[in-house]
């Protein structure tokens, strides 16, 4: 590989230049990395407030508490969830990597845990999908359906939007009772129900009878509705700002490898490198 080798003094002074053009870009990188994490930490906040306090928790909030929270507003009960629903366990075929048990075209996706966490609130598309075969050795499950990861990376829920299949690293709920499934979905989201039960996205693993054994608040039904109405409208705002945040450190990112690129093939002028 031929490379540039200006002399030395050249050298010196186009590190330099780039120790203090990167150092100015790694601050904004770092800057803005900063305020993604304040936002994340607003959104789970905001998340558990509203779905343990009501709306009331955006005018006079409570400090939130350890789970199962003890001042729930009037009107609200705590009820375990294995009374609000049924929780399934999801099933893999196995092996799993048996090409048998694939099909490009089969009607079920084979959910994976990053095609939740790289998906919003719905699971629209999955990366995989099973044949007939595999699906038969799994859990088919139908649009509308919501899922917890449980095992590996977890909390975290996604709504389905399309057929799919699920393996034992999810939960399902089925039959909800006195809960709207987008209201459920929040309060998985905020994930202080796993506070008591080890660290999120670490290699915790849980299981249906757990998951069961969870007391969760549920408000009257008209109550649910708002909370998951105002929800939608602040994440939305704060899910746009984390969006834009994002893009920025994409681009400072690409703009600093530009730099040294240009820096050190000498397509910009550096004051003490001769043109």
């Amino acid at each position: 590989i031929s490379i540039p080798v200006p002399p030395l003094r050249e050298q010196r002074s186009i590190a330099d230049f780039l120790d203090a053009e990167v150092a100015r870009i790694n601050a904004t990188v770092q800057a803005r990395a900063r305020l993604m994490e304040l936002l994340r930490e607003r959104r789970r906040v905001l998340v558990m407030t509203l779905t343990t306090q009501g709306l009331a928790g955006l005018e006079t909030p409570h400090p939130l508490t350890p789970w199962p929270p003890s001042d729930i507003p009037p009107g609200w009960s705590l009820v375990q969830l294995r009374h609000l629903a049924r929780v399934g366990r999801g099933a893999s075929p196995r092996p799993i990597d048996d090409p048998v048990y694939f099909d490009p075209e089969g009607r079920y996706g084979w959910v994976r845990i990053s095609d939740v966490t790289g998906s919003g609130r719905y699971l629209e598309v999955t990366e995989d999908r099973l044949s007939e075969v595999g699906a038969s050795k799994s859990v088919k499950l139908e649009p509308g359906a919501l899922i917890l990861s449980i095992a590996a990376s977890v909390g975290n829920p996604i709504i389905t939007k399309v057929p799919c299949c699920i393996h034992d690293g999810f939960v399902y709920f089925s039959g909800l009772k006195a809960l709207e499934p987008e209201y459920l979905y929040y309060l998985l989201l905020g994930g202080g129900m796993f506070g008591g039960l080890g660290k999120l996205g670490t290699q915790l693993n849980l299981n249906t009878d757990t998951i069961g054994g969870i007391h969760v608040p549920v408000p009257p039904r008209e109550e649910q509705v708002e909370v998951v109405a105002a929800l939608d409208r602040r994440l939305a705002d704060i899910d746009s700002t984390i969006a834009v945040a994002s893009r920025q450190v994409d681009l400072l990112q690409e703009r600093r490898q530009a730099l040294i690129t240009a820096a050190v093939t000498d397509q910009i002028e550096i004051h003490g490198v001769a043109a």
